[in-house]
């Protein structure tokens, strides 16, 4: 007598259906994760203009760009272009860019301005156009940090900068008297 085809058709019969299911739940576990708005984010080179400095402050700003984080506030280092040194002394971050550079303009600071502490260092702010301009106000090498509007608590992005630019950006002399 030949052997029975029944168990061959069972195990199919459950096989199946048991498959379909489970490729089903593995692919809505996974599609919120490709729908994640973070996969959007423009990652190109940013297009910065870099500082003019002199040997000693470009030592310090490369010290400072090497001592980077690959993300800050959870927004992921962007490559920067610029022409010669721009990759040494900007850093970029996230889409729409937060823009940091070593080596930018000292910012004016008068007696009663108000001045921020961050993670030992000490920054200036003023409102622009499109964002919020942060500048360090007691370091040897300013850096100013360009901070786009779409960015609701620019200060999460200056906690994250603030400790490398600690290290690495020796203090001033001439701080003014309201950094502490």
């Amino acid at each position: 007598m030949g052997k029975s085809k029944l168990p061959a058709v069972v195990a199919t019969a459950v096989a199946l259906p048991v498959a379909a299911v489970t490729g089903i739940v593995v692919f809505n576990l996974i599609e919120p994760a490709a729908e994640d708005s973070r996969f959007d984010e423009d990652l190109s080179p940013v297009s910065v203009e870099a500082p003019q400095l002199s040997d000693e402050d470009a030592v310090v700003c490369l010290a400072m760009t090497a001592k980077a984080p690959e993300s800050v506030a959870e927004l992921p280092a962007r490559p920067v272009e610029g022409g010669e040194h721009a990759a040494e002394f900007v850093l970029a971050y996230g889409d729409p860019a937060v823009v940091a550079t070593c080596g930018a303009e000292p910012a004016e600071v008068g007696d009663t301005d108000p001045i921020y502490v961050l993670d030992g260092v000490c920054w200036f702010t003023e409102e622009g156009g499109d964002g919020t301009e942060w500048v360090t106000v007691d370091r040897e090498v300013p850096v100013a940090v360009s901070v786009p509007e779409a960015y609701e608590q620019p200060v999460d992005v200056l906690n994250g900068l603030s400790g490398p630019i600690g290290e690495a950006v020796p203090v001033s002399d001439e701080a003014p008297t309201n950094c502490s």
